[in-house]
């Protein structure tokens, strides 16, 4: 399967056209993503979140980037990424949660997850479990003081946050032109070790 050049949206200057369209790619950090389980999930953390992926990653802190495309006056955020390593990856698989077997895919489909706000998120399990109780016991207090952080990024068509908890912190930031169904892959090394972990968020048609 073909993956889009994920490695190279996030390098300086990176251009593309596609299908007519000019996507000029430049790269934000956002900060350090905390991992104590190594068990990583994806989400739409204002909605709903799944399992963790199949895949454990490694413990620690990991920087968190976004690679921002520009397309005439507009930006959006077309992937975000985790730094496990140093390094470019060979090869891109893609990222499962139990039950999921991508040999019962087509050719142009995938797994991925739903979103529903306009956000997607990665965040460690153990975090997860404490973000959702917490949420679960302020109710729409925490809503507003969540919504209040991702306003404190926002630029027009994107914002994004680091919201700590006990258990490592979740990281939440707009997804492409909004909602959908993202998918994510692991990037691995010439000699087979996780370098990145990628969603994209399907903002440049590439096939």
């Amino acid at each position: 399967m073909n993956h889009p050049p994920f490695d190279a949206a996030f390098a300086e200057g990176y251009q593309v056209k596609v299908e007519g369209i000019d996507y000029r790619f430049y790269t934000q950090p956002i900060g350090e993503l905390e991992l104590p389980t190594g068990q990583l999930v994806a989400c739409d953390p204002l909605v709903s979140c799944d399992a963790p992926f199949t895949q454990a990653v490694p413990k620690g802190r990991f920087p968190l980037q976004l690679a921002i495309a520009r397309i005439g006056e507009d930006e959006r955020i077309a992937f975000a990424r985790i730094v496990f390593a140093p390094g470019a990856a060979t090869r891109w698989e893609m990222a499962l949660v139990d039950g999921q077997d991508p040999s019962t895919l087509g050719p142009d489909e995938f797994f991925g997850y739903g979103v529903d706000s306009g956000t997607g998120g990665f965040m460690d399990a153990a975090a997860l479990r404490r973000y959702e109780a917490q949420r679960e016991q302020e109710g729409e207090a925490f809503d507003e003081r969540l919504l209040a952080e991702l306003d404190t990024t926002y630029r027009h068509t994107r914002s994004w946050t680091l919201l700590p908890t006990e258990a490592g912190n979740v990281a939440l930031f707009s997804s492409g032109y909004g909602d959908g169904a993202y998918p994510s892959y692991f990037g691995y090394d010439a000699s087979g070790r996780l370098v990145a972990v990628v969603t994209d968020f399907l903002l440049v048609p590439w096939h």
